[in-house]
């Protein structure tokens, strides 16, 4: 908990054991992420594969998770989240070991798969097991908490997928030290499973599983907050698709950063995110759940559309930054705003059907984006806009009502 100022530092004392494995669990994933998020489109570009084939891994990624934010969360009612978190952890790491030796497109893909089961279980059960082991006094602090951990451990993860490539480089060839620093990834992913599992679950029906995912279906009242959380979701999602998956390759290719530059912008990047998430709570009081949304969201508009004039790669990683910063300050804010209201039972089938949304926008998004970039590594920026402005709006229009401490969906 060191990575919180002193304000948050007191208030994670009354953090409940599991919120603090948890964390733990997601520290450790998104060190691995952000390995990746500078290394793998690197790696796969650089070992002869086309945009349109890192776009083809996302999109497996996100189908595969997808189908797991459906049909998982009304078994957690029968296996628990302990037994789902160990599972995450093996398909997360195990899928980028693989994918750091896939000789071939079409295993590259495959082990998209894989990753996307895991990444798609934490998707589905995270908002879910944090509203879950918390208080309502404290819920907001333990979302912006989880939030900017995962921020400040993929700042490590950046940096790692930028320093060991140079570090290694020389002895090894880029290549080779790029994807050494993949496997250091998918080691730090699997070992995530060490802290999940030591979780406590409460006793779960363990015999009747079909019973209570039937049941849960059967008593599930809230689909109307699905509705209005999957248009803004949806349209969010897609624009991020068409550019973000490709961000490395944009700062290498258009623009003629090294792997090492890659990595330090991105770092930058989550730093900026993580210290103006820890604002976000302060915003919600004056703008609502909601407002605080939109606003953050609609601010960072003129830095993506600016991006692709860029003449320097110095002015597109400030551009970068504050596009970043802006657009992804709220996400805690969203999440505790997808949850709130809604019955425990409810949470995890909402958190699963928003998830799904967003996975099958990404899939969507992610494979047209890898062909747009074929064409041109600027134009998709455009788009990306665009939808993130009708998502802002559509988050206005439809959630603008739901506060925090409500107590109906």
């Amino acid at each position: 908990m060191r990575l919180l100022p002193g304000r948050y530092r007191s208030i994670a004392r009354g953090f409940t054991p599991n919120a603090r494995k948890f964390l733990l669990v997601s520290a450790l994933q998104s060190v691995g992420y952000g390995i990746i998020g500078t290394t793998f489109a690197i790696h796969l570009k650089d070992s002869g594969f086309s945009e349109a084939v890192v776009g083809d891994v996302e999109g497996a990624l996100a189908l595969a998770a997808a189908v797991v934010c459906l049909t998982l969360p009304p078994l957690v009612a029968g296996l628990g989240y302990r037994p789902l978190l160990l599972f995450a952890a093996l398909a997360l790491g195990i899928a980028r070991l693989g994918q750091a030796y896939a000789p071939t497109a079409t295993s590259v893909v495959a082990l998209g798969l894989v990753f996307g089961l895991g990444d798609g279980t934490m998707q589905t059960l995270s908002t879910a097991f944090l509203s879950e082991n918390s208080g309502s006094a404290r819920r907001t602090h333990l979302f912006t908490a989880d939030y900017v951990i995962r921020i400040a451990a993929m700042v490590s993860g950046s940096l790692i997928g930028g320093v060991v490539p140079a570090l290694m480089g020389p002895a090894l060839g880029e290549a080779a030290a790029v994807r050494l620093t993949i496997v250091i990834a998918a080691v730090l992913m699997a070992g995530s499973a060490v802290p999940a599992s030591s979780i406590q679950d409460a006793p779960r029906l363990h015999a009747r599983l079909l019973t209570a995912w039937s049941s849960t279906l059967k008593g599930f009242c809230s689909w109307g907050r699905v509705g209005r959380l999957l248009v803004p979701e949806m349209l969010i999602s897609f624009g991020a698709g068409l550019t973000i998956p490709f961000v490395a390759l944009f700062l290498r290719h258009n623009l003629g950063a090294s792997v090492t530059d890659v990595g330090l912008i991105q770092a930058v990047s989550a730093v900026a995110m993580a210290l103006a998430a820890l604002a976000t709570p302060r915003l919600v009081p004056r703008l609502g759940l909601a407002g605080t949304v939109v606003v953050t969201e609609l601010a960072s508009l003129p830095f993506l559309i600016s991006i692709p004039f860029a003449a320097s790669l110095p002015v597109a990683a400030v551009l970068f930054w504050f596009r970043g910063m802006l657009m992804n300050m709220s996400w805690p804010i969203y999440n505790q705003l997808s949850m709130e209201g809604l019955p425990a039972s409810d949470k995890p089938l909402v958190a699963g059907w928003v998830r799904f949304g967003w996975s099958i926008a990404w899939l969507a998004g992610s494979a047209i984006g890898g062909r747009l970039m074929e064409q041109s590594y600027t134009l998709p920026y455009f788009f990306t806009a665009g939808f993130y402005a009708l998502g802002a709006v559509a988050t206005f229009v439809l959630l603008r009502g739901i506060r925090a401490g409500d107590h109906t969906a």
